[in-house]
């Protein structure tokens, strides 16, 4: 009776783990959502490619105004951006292909780096415009160098990290290493957007704020003033650098009036993406920002559209005149070699000369050196013997030396 009534039961539990053992052979069989489940809007990314290739059309117009590297810099994000929707657009059809995910991924997540790389050049021009008294750093090009640099280094790493997030992958090992990898890529571009950051904003401090504060025979170090904005700009113009007065004031141009707005509002919008992105690979592949497509499409397609659209409308080549008009970066350092070379040129002139009226002593040696009491007998006998007047020969030599000098 017993053996009877547990039969039933035993034929269960062989079923059920004949039924465990056949989903689990199909969940090894079945592919993955590369999207942790999530699919991409079709029609939002369809119409983020035709956004960006309206913007990508804009720039490579704008190469006509001559501003190559911030034009290169540009034309790249969007190509970059273009691609990478395409993949997420690719990829809404099919979540668990790896072409369109990995197109979407490396694109969209290196795009910033190229439009900061344009960002940082045009730093160095403002600085040019306004004095290098109002930049932490004194050589406008050291902030193309450190932050292009940085970026650099950031993407190394990020590429690291992805190279060895993918052979685990193919080993069927774990790929939290390479994340972590690429997280720290990730984080050291954070890191110098946020020192870019504030030596923007202690620019724009020096250029708005300390030299109304002066204007006013106040503490320039203040953050505000009452009556302070009722000061305009050609006020304080005089405590610029005077070259580019006709630039800043002549005509009074709304495009070069913004310009510092644009780039304002473009480095703050790439800077939250790119914590956006660094919050959202940090949970994984799986975590709630990633699979959650609403904050990628408002903290990073809408931010990155801002920033290049704030950069199209204030194009350099409007704002400082780029088809017209060039801005030489390091101006100081060229000066400094001609006045090297300037001094150089001094020197030996100096030496030269005073070889001269060491050679010509020498061969007057039939100077009187008694000291005769009668100067006109002396300069008389001099003549004589066809001495050249000392006096003479210096004032030549050193009208000669200046000729040279100058």
């Amino acid at each position: 009776m017993m053996e009877h009534l547990l039969r039933p039961a035993a034929h269960l539990n062989t079923t059920t783990n004949s039924t465990l053992e056949i989903l689990q052979q199909l969940a090894d069989e079945t592919p993955v959502s590369l999207y942790g489940g999530m699919t991409p809007n079709f029609r939002f990314n369809t119409c983020m490619i035709v956004i960006w290739g309206i913007l990508l059309t804009a720039q490579v117009l704008q190469i006509w105004f001559k501003q190559i590297w911030f034009s290169t810099a540009f034309v790249c994000t969007g190509i970059l951006e273009v691609l990478g929707y395409i993949g997420r657009t690719w990829s809404h059809h099919d979540t668990t292909l790896m072409d369109p995910f990995l197109l979407n991924m490396i694109c969209l997540t290196i795009a910033p780096v190229f439009t900061m790389g344009g960002m940082y050049y045009q730093m160095a021009k403002l600085i040019e415009i306004y004095g290098h008294k109002f930049s932490l750093i004194k050589s406008p090009m050291l902030y193309s160098y450190i932050f292009i640099s940085s970026d650099i280094v950031s993407l190394a790493i990020q590429a690291a990290g992805g190279g060895t997030a993918g052979m685990a992958v193919n080993e069927n090992r774990s790929a939290k290493e390479g994340d972590n990898i690429f997280i720290a890529g990730l984080a050291v571009q954070v890191a110098s957007m946020a020192v870019f950051l504030m030596l923007w904003f202690y620019f724009l401090h020096g250029v708005f704020i300390s030299t109304r504060l002066q204007y006013m025979n106040l503490n320039p170090r203040k953050v505000y003033a009452k009556g302070m904005w009722d000061i305009s700009q050609r006020d304080i113009d005089h405590m610029y650098t005077p070259k580019y007065h006709k630039l800043r004031l002549e005509p009074d141009r709304w495009q070069f009036r913004y310009f510092t707005f644009g780039m304002t509002v473009a480095v703050l919008t790439i800077f939250t993406r790119c914590v956006y992105r660094l919050c959202e690979l940090s949970e994984g592949w799986t975590g709630y920002l990633i699979t959650h497509e609403w904050y990628f499409i408002i903290l990073d397609a809408l931010m990155m559209t801002i920033a290049t659209l704030a950069m199209t409308i204030f194009h350099p080549g409007y704002a400082l005149l780029g088809r017209t008009n060039s801005i030489p970066i390091g101006e100081d350092k060229k000066n400094k070699k001609r006045s090297k070379k300037i001094n150089w040129t001094f020197w030996k002139t100096r030496d030269e000369s005073m070889e001269a009226d060491d050679g010509l002593d020498l061969e007057s040696g039939d100077f009187d050196s008694t000291g005769s009491d009668n100067e006109d007998e002396d300069l008389h006998d001099d003549e004589k013997r066809g001495v050249p007047d000392v006096e003479t020969n210096s004032t030549t030599n050193s009208n000669k030396f200046n000729w040279k000098f100058w």
